[in-house]
Formats: structure tokens, sequence, C-alpha cells
């Protein structure tokens, strides 16, 4: 309206918006992805094959990526190179990249591709009844998955990609390396994920350098 000549100024020009409150990241844990797997490898042994190799494929796939729900659900076949570890993602934007996944995610996907239904579909995640599965059948999985493991926290399939990112960042502190890795366009995020790992670096830290442990007291 200014650019057009209608209003002398912007009447939001006095409007004060709030930053938006930083929320402390939390990830899953070590054991919460073990029980979760564990109930994958029940289900499998318990002849509900294409399920449990599924299951356990989408889990280990989100936690060795960081991808987004919606990269996850638009991987097709073609996309998907098991022998190298290297998935083509779709990220905002339509913009792609690549990632890798390691050996115990690149097993967890060749088990799951050996089951999967043969019927010409190129989507790689798919039912029982051989139908792709979109973003609330993936939500729906994992919810399930939580709930028999035992996991009553809050988060879904996005606590997977900050359960990568914090673990990436322990080992790799390069934070342009998991800017990539995730797709940002900017380290505006990545920001986020530093801190995070800070405040954990920290608070481990206090353990050995407790000012009033080392006094000594009893």
């Amino acid at each position: 309206m200014v650019e057009e000549g209608f209003l002398p100024q912007s009447p939001m020009t006095k409007v004060k918006v709030a930053k938006p409150k930083w929320k402390v990241i939390k990830p899953y844990t070590p054991e919460q992805i073990k029980a979760m797997l564990k109930v994958c490898d029940w289900d499998y042994a318990h002849n509900a094959k294409l399920l449990g190799s599924r299951n356990r494929a989408m889990v280990l796939v989100l936690y060795d990526t960081g991808l987004r729900l919606s990269e996850l659900v638009s991987l097709n076949l073609q996309d998907i190179d098991v022998e190298r570890g290297w998935i083509r993602a779709q990220g905002k934007g339509s913009k792609e990249r690549m990632v890798r996944i390691g050996r115990t995610a690149q097993k967890a996907l060749w088990r799951y591709l050996m089951h999967r239904p043969k019927n010409g579909r190129q989507e790689i995640w798919l039912s029982e009844e051989g139908k792709p599965l979109h973003d609330s059948g993936v939500q729906s999985v994992v919810d399930r998955l939580k709930k028999r493991a035992g996991i009553s926290e809050e988060g879904c399939i996005h606590r997977f990609r900050h359960s990568f990112a914090l673990n990436f960042l322990k080992v790799d502190r390069n934070p342009f390396n998991l800017q990539y890795l995730l797709g940002h366009s900017s380290l505006e995020m990545v920001r986020h994920y530093t801190a995070t790992l800070g405040m954990q670096d920290a608070l481990e830290a206090h353990v050995k350098a407790s000012p009033a442990d080392l006094l000594g007291l009893k």
C-alpha cells in the first residue's frame, strides 16, 4: 500500500514483534531408539516380516539421516543406492541433496527391500496392502512403535531429525557439514543445535568441575 501510494507509511511501523522463544531441543535417547527397534525385531520374529523389516528400516533411516517427514515419504526406489549407502533427498523448494546412511541402516534397508511387495510401485515405503505410506501413515507407525516401546514423551518424526543433528555434532563439530546434510539454506537452525550441544557439554563438565563437590565436604 505504501509502495503504491495509498498510504503515507505502514501501520505496522511501530508494531513490535516478539522474537520466538528458543526451546531446548530434546532428542530421542539411544535407549529409546533401541526400544523401538526391539519392537520391530519382535514383529519380524513373529511372522510380521514386512512390517518388522519396514519399520526397523524406517527408524534407522530417520535416525541416521535426519530426513524431514516429507523427504522420507517422497523417496522412490531410484533415489536409493543401498550398496554405496547414498540417498537422494528432495528437500524444500525441490532442492535435491545426497545424504548417506551407514552400514546398520543399509542392512536394515536391504532386508526390508527383500520383503517389500513387488507390485510395480516406485515409492519405498509400502503398507501390507502394497499402497504407499503418506505423512499420516508414517506418523501412525512411529506413534504405535513409541507406545509399544513404553515411550510416553511428546515428539514424533521431527525428533529423529534433532537426534541425528545432535549425535552428528558430537562427533563432527563442523556446522557446515550438518547444514548440508539437513538441507538448511543457512546456519540459523544449526546454531540451535550447537547451542543445545554446548549446554549438554557444560552440564556434563559440571559433574567433574562442581565447586561445591570439590570442597570435599561429607
